[in-house]
């Protein structure tokens, strides 16, 4: 990834293009939904939207989701949809955020379910696992809003733009205070910050350059490896 430059261009929901252009990287500004609901009535009528939407992406494919498709599934009426979701690239991305979501609490209560006789490594092998073969369900669920959030997320991550949070930066420190006695190196603080890089960087560029790579167990001993080792590999005296 580190070989192309990034630019943020395009206005948000506009049609799907080729990502690369002349050796550089279009990314663009995630569609965002329209307004945030607020009354209970329409903080439902949103969540059925959402619901609706996954449903029919995981089971018809993302070319079946459409507004009509989606009004006529949910009950809702199109009117209402365009209300708060302008395009079906904004709807997606709320659906990604909260498969995300899922998946953080996921990992988090499965670190916490461990047993007494678990170790860090295994607590890894869980995050790893989990993350990877979340973002390969998703690529065959979606793969244009896969791709897209992945470059996406990189700008994020290298604070080009606006920060927001990512899943694995609250699964990191749940981890680490999980088997705080396990993890030896001195410098904790620069051990998580090369943790938290290499746990959200590098399953991008799998996803990105090589997807097969995503749901192989020997992926996930490698990374296992790499990062158990950076955290518990004692400093010299």
């Amino acid at each position: 990834m580190g070989r192309r430059s990034d630019t943020v261009s395009g206005p948000e929901g506009t049609a799907p293009r080729d990502p690369v252009c002349d050796g550089n990287v279009v990314v663009e500004v995630p569609a965002r939904p329209r307004k945030r609901p607020k009354q209970a009535r329409s903080v439902a009528l949103v969540e059925a939207l959402k619901i609706a939407g996954r449903e029919i992406l995981e089971r018809e494919g993302r070319e079946a989701l459409s507004n009509y498709r989606l009004s006529d599934y949910s009950g809702v009426a199109v009117s209402s949809i365009y209300e708060y979701f302008p395009t079906i690239d904004s709807l997606i991305g709320a659906i990604f955020e909260d498969y995300r979501a899922d998946v953080r609490l996921q990992v988090i209560a499965s670190i916490e379910a461990l047993p007494a006789s678990a170790t860090l490594y295994d607590g890894i092998e869980i995050v790893l696992r989990t993350g990877l073969v979340a973002l390969h369900r998703w690529l065959q669920v979606d793969s244009e809003q896969s791709i897209k959030a992945a470059y996406y997320g990189e700008l994020v991550r290298l604070e080009i733009v606006k920060p927001e949070r990512f899943w694995i930066s609250m699964v990191i420190p749940a981890l680490v205070q999980r088997f705080s006695n396990q993890v030896l190196v001195r410098d904790r603080e620069k051990a998580g910050f090369l943790a938290y890089q290499a746990v959200t960087a590098l399953p991008r560029a799998l996803l990105i350059e090589k997807p097969h790579y995503l749901i192989e167990d020997t992926t996930v001993r490698m990374l296992a490896r790499m990062i158990h080792a950076l955290l518990t590999t004692q400093d010299p005296e």
